[in-house]
């Protein structure tokens, strides 16, 4: 009898000629043929087994071999794999954070709609992705994290996911801090935020004694531009959304929390990220 699946390992995996591209964080350009694949496969293990480099990419290559089948015309190599939590599924929730208008990538399954004669023409596998970075993976990969610790309230698996999300960002500070524009080589910021604080209206005492009365949006709203990875620059500083909103509710709201889903504090455009991500 089968052993039932604890873990989903994740996996990208494309063009040999595109690693060296992908590993720099370089744009994959889809109008040059390059592109990744992301797909799934489960696997039944224990704990200190997944946080084994080795013991993970073996695993993934045991359904990746399996590709070749559905006629992929050149040699490949596996750029990135990922652990979760066991759920059917887990790389159509990264690939719908990639290609979700607040990043503005395509996949397969996009253009897949725009096919006008269905008689003769053949949809793409949806697993492909275009017009990819590094950095952008490993944000979404980043924000599903977030997404299933926000929700878990087991105390034995909310360590089990601390362990999976350290062996799943370990590389994330090794990737370019800003992205760059393939064209001009400069800066470019990807987006503008801003953190809410949604603590109502109530009396807090700050740091120097003073009472302040902090309401849902402050006057001194904290900004911050997104920079690439799951880097942000706030106030002159560097770090990830869930660092700066754990720091700024701290400092103006005086909450003081072990775990924070950065994605529920900041806003694009008035609207959470969270909520952004969903649509």
């Amino acid at each position: 009898m089968k052993e039932k699946p604890n873990f989903t390992i994740v996996y990208v995996f494309g063009p040999a000629i595109c690693a060296k591209k992908y590993k720099e964080d370089q744009l994959l350009s889809r109008e040059t043929g390059e592109w990744v694949k992301i797909g799934e496969t489960e696997l039944s293990a224990n704990i200190e087994d997944i946080t084994i480099d080795e013991y993970v990419m073996d695993n993934a290559m045991k359904r990746i071999h399996q590709e070749p089948r559905t006629g992929i015309p050149v040699i490949c190599e596996v750029y990135d794999v990922f652990i979760f939590p066991y759920q059917i599924g887990t790389d159509n929730y990264v690939r719908r954070r990639l290609c979700s208008e607040l990043f503005d990538i395509e996949n397969s399954k996009k253009n897949n709609e725009k096919l006008e004669d269905g008689k003769y023409q053949i949809k793409a596998g949806v697993e492909f992705v275009y017009g990819v970075t590094r950095s952008k993976i490993l944000y979404a990969v980043q924000s599903v994290d977030h997404e299933l610790l926000a929700k878990e309230v087991d105390d034995e698996k909310i360590k089990t996911l601390v362990r999976l999300c350290r062996f799943n960002q370990k590389n994330l500070d090794n990737t370019s801090k800003e992205e760059k524009s393939p064209a001009s080589g400069q800066k470019k910021a990807i987006l503008n935020l801003d953190l809410i604080l949604e603590v109502g209206a109530e009396v807090i005492l700050t740091k120097d004694g003073s009472k302040t009365v902090v309401v849902d949006n402050i006057g001194d709203v904290v900004s911050a531009t997104y920079i690439g990875g799951n880097r942000f620059e706030c106030r002159g500083e560097t770090g990830r959304s869930s660092y700066f909103a754990k720091k700024y509710l701290e400092t103006y709201a005086g909450k003081k929390m072990q775990t924070v889903n950065g994605n529920e504090y900041w806003t694009y455009n008035g609207q959470k990220l969270t909520l952004l991500r969903k649509n």
